[in-house]
């Protein structure tokens, strides 16, 4: 299978497209719609065809090239695709200047075309008090028909906190309560989605009941102070990227090399429905924590947007896809279970809990040396039973333990129970958890 050239972003596109393409049958399964896929990014006219439907951009932030090779810009500038071919930097014109030479594609967005909206799924997601999210929709200077935002209500003592779609029509400001259940968010508790970036997806191809699709999202103040221990801090023109090893709604994994001191792992806050101020409190959380059954921090990159985390590489991957393609002794699985226990006792001795524990968040290196990951959901209980968990949160159904949906509450008791399901992983060499069931049963 070749990619005859695509970046990584197209190929996201693409996929999407394949998967969502209305000619398809409705019969017809994902198995055969990532066949009907791998035949498309073979499709060299279709290469062709999707870079000019999104070969106008506009830069999102100012740059200054630091080589003679690159493109410096000022916000607002619109430039052109010349070539875009590589997965970070893509050849580009701007059209004040006529200058060309690279740019940076965390940089830009597109401004023009049938599949830009897909670019935008990182940046809608704000976390505010109602009246400033209306204030800062409406005070865009472009603000235009289809501008929106998903604004999460700062905690208050005694109030719920509450999603919203907050929708310009073009005439006035329409608010839009995004529910929760089981795991799965909705409008209007008509169609229900596994996340807020497949609610977004949906209403950015059709209005469906809004007044109108939503397509342009004001994006989150990118000049806002990170609490991150600056000694922790590597310069982005270290890192480079080889392959990505891990893509879900959490963010991106990727293998790369840190310059000058060799392989790492790389996590990334692109096309993640997480907040910034949560990657981080994960990377705080690492930074806090020493335990050989422990991922380790190296560092982080948060000078600008997209943010890394960088760690150290485990060569084997995750344990889940491990089970799957590795015969275990049952020597070496007991020893697993061993490892992961000796790092949960560390956890809650610094009275932490995991909250999203299972054979998917367990790293495993060289010898089938262990190491817990994942920390998005991590939480530093500050000497209390439980946290209460918040509105929204996307927790691991078939791990969770009961009381985190009946009581809202998770505790280190909580961890343990997703440790029985993680032992039931390593019994079934990796097999899904409740098998036959739905989410809901």
């Amino acid at each position: 299978m070749k990619y005859i050239g695509y970046s990584r972003v197209e190929l996201l596109q693409l996929f999407q497209f394949a998967i969502e393409i209305e000619i398809l049958p409705y019969r017809f399964d994902l198995n055969i719609k990532a066949e009907y896929f791998v035949q498309e990014i073979n499709d060299a006219p279709g290469l062709h065809s999707l870079r000019m439907q999104v070969s106008k951009q506009k830069s999102r932030h100012s740059f200054q090239a630091l080589h003679k090779d690159g493109l410096s810009f000022k916000k607002g500038e619109v430039l052109k695709v010349v070539k875009n071919e590589d997965d970070e930097w893509w050849y580009m014109q701007s059209f004040h200047t006529d200058n060309i030479g690279d740019v940076p594609i965390s940089y830009i967005i597109p401004i023009e075309g049938k599949y830009s909206e897909m670019y935008y799924k990182h940046v809608y997601y704000h976390i505010m008090d109602h009246n400033v999210a209306k204030e800062r929709l409406s005070r865009q200077a472009d603000t235009q028909k289809g501008s929106f935002l998903i604004n999460k209500s700062e905690r208050k003592p005694g109030v719920p906190r509450q999603h919203t779609l907050i929708l310009n029509n073009g005439v006035i400001t329409t608010y839009h309560r995004i529910h929760f259940s089981l795991n799965k968010c909705s409008i209007g508790k008509s169609v229900w989605f596994d996340s807020l970036n497949d609610l977004v997806h949906h209403y950015m191809m059709k209005a469906d009941g809004l007044p109108c699709s939503i397509k342009i999202p004001i994006p989150k103040q990118r000049n806002m102070p990170i609490a991150v221990n600056k000694e922790f801090e590597i310069n982005k023109s270290h890192i480079k990227f080889s392959k990505c090893i891990n893509a879900g709604q959490f963010g991106e994994t990727w293998k790369g090399v840190w310059k000058g001191e060799g392989p790492v792992m790389i996590k990334t806050n692109i096309a993640t429905n997480i907040t910034q101020e949560t990657f981080i409190d994960a990377a705080n959380i690492l930074a806090k924590l020493h335990h050989k059954n422990i991922i380790s921090l190296y560092g982080v990159c948060t000078e600008n947007y997209p943010l890394y985390i960088v760690t150290e590489l485990m060569i084997n991957g995750n344990l889940k896809d491990y089970l799957t393609t590795n015969n275990l002794t049952p020597a070496e699985l007991v020893d697993i279970a061993i490892q992961v226990t000796e790092g949960m006792i560390y956890l809650g001795e610094q009275d932490y809990i995991h909250c999203n524990l299972k054979a998917a968040s367990i790293l495993l290196g060289y010898n089938n040396t262990v190491k817990i990951a994942n920390f998005h959901l991590a939480q530093h209980l500050n000497g209390n039973k439980y946290w209460t968990v918040e509105e929204g949160t996307e927790l691991a159904i078939r791990w969770t333990a009961p009381e985190g949906y009946t009581l809202n509450q998770l505790s280190i008791k909580s961890d343990v129970w997703s440790f029985g399901i993680l032992l039931w992983e390593l019994a079934t060499k990796g097999h899904m958890p409740y098998p036959g069931m739905t989410h809901k049963e």
